[in-house]
């Protein structure tokens, strides 16, 4: 399995009770899937994993796999810290039908390189299902370089791709210079997607694309195309809403965001918490400047 293409890590709706709200699912699903977006991640950082119960991420899965119903590929974000719980969702995700899951670097602990072996490989070994690595360590704390990564992608044939979020895109070159001819390196950076795209990565897994699709999908064709120039004036003219949606707490300003252009999809859970009036006029003003059409 190799992932190419836009992969939206999608926004999961919350009602006014703070109850995943079911038919605010399907409405982002389905205008990712008419706008021609080419995989989705459910439960990733945008997701709000971990503000949610073990209960609600199943339900999201549940919803997800249901409205989707193999017209894309589906990736369940694992975002746990102990390989409990990720053992628990990926199971879950195994049953529903999920593509694959990707999990995050198992934070707080701080592994050593033989931990992250044996942590991924008693993954592995229990759940034998496609996996992809997730590497945010300006979130975790904790950075799986470059040699760990080749280890387990030689030991573990389970290991598809990869999600890379770092201020240096040079990682991303590293990374699809060493293992990129085994797995998908993707980068997990909305500011520098389209410049990995020309460097060669296969795709890229991105938050505003839960608002900007279309964009995203077109920046992606023109790649394809060697049309570098108009990809790079595309995305350069979307990114001063990119930057708005980013002003915040991800996803605060992005819900907000979608919510303004007819795509509602309700409040963040705590501890985030609604953006600023200061942030939602950014937004206005860069929804009316990039004349950006309600869905």
């Amino acid at each position: 399995m190799r992932y190419r293409g836009i992969m939206t890590a999608l926004v999961t709706p919350i009602d006014e009770k703070g109850l995943v709200d079911e038919q605010g699912l399907k409405r982002v699903i389905q205008d990712q899937l008419q706008n021609g977006i080419h995989s989705l991640l459910v439960l990733g950082g945008t997701g709000e994993y971990c503000a949610l119960s073990m209960t609600q991420r199943k339900q999201v899965i549940d919803i997800a796999m249901k409205e989707v119903n193999g017209k894309v590929p589906v990736v369940v974000g694992v975002l746990s810290p102990g390989l409990g719980d990720c053992i628990e969702m990926g199971l879950y995700a195994k049953q529903a039908g999920a593509d694959s899951i990707m999990v995050v670097t198992p934070y707080y602990v701080n592994p050593t390189k033989e931990g992250f072996m044996q942590y991924f490989k008693k993954l592995d070994q229990a759940v034998d299902m496609p996996i992809m690595l997730y590497n945010i360590p300006y979130k975790t704390g904790i950075n799986m370089n470059t040699d760990v990564v080749q280890a387990l992608v030689a030991e573990i044939p389970n290991i598809v791709g990869m999600k890379v979020c770092t201020h240096d895109i040079g990682d991303v070159i590293e990374l699809m210079n060493t293992v990129g001819d085994k797995i998908s390196v993707l980068c997990g950076e909305d500011y520098r997607a389209v410049y990995s795209f020309i460097l060669g990565a296969p795709g890229a897994i991105t938050a505003s694309s839960n608002f900007l699709p279309e964009v995203w999908v077109k920046v992606y064709e023109l790649v394809q195309e060697k049309q570098y120039d108009e990809a790079v004036q595309l995305h350069s003219k979307f990114f001063p809403a990119m930057k708005a949606l980013y002003k915040e707490g991800n996803p605060g300003p992005l819900k907000t965001a979608m919510s303004l252009i007819g795509i509602p999809t309700g409040d963040v859970a705590v501890p985030l918490v609604s953006p600023s009036d200061n942030t939602v006029a950014g937004l206005k003003k860069v929804i009316e400047e990039l004349n950006i059409a309600t869905r």
